[in-house]
């Protein structure tokens, strides 16, 4: 359950960051991590803290209440 938690998750930012043209490179320098871990995030292989989903979303300019719904997108 919680792994398809942390897919939904990583699908959600790399859509907004795809919707927003940036690279995972920008996001991850922008946000202050290593773009290997958003890389993990973003396929659900990593969890994600709450500081650093607060900054992912900040970055992207998308509500984190938005990227942790169970809403498709």
């Amino acid at each position: 359950m919680f792994s398809t938690k942390f897919k939904q998750l990583g699908l959600k930012i790399q859509y907004y960051r795809q919707m927003k043209n940036i690279s995972q490179v920008e996001l991850a320098d922008e946000a202050g991590i290593s773009r290997s871990y958003l890389s993990k995030i973003e396929t659900g292989k990593a969890q994600c803290s709450v500081p650093v989903l607060l900054q992912i979303a900040q970055v992207l300019n998308v509500d984190a209440g938005i990227l942790l719904t169970d809403k498709d997108i």
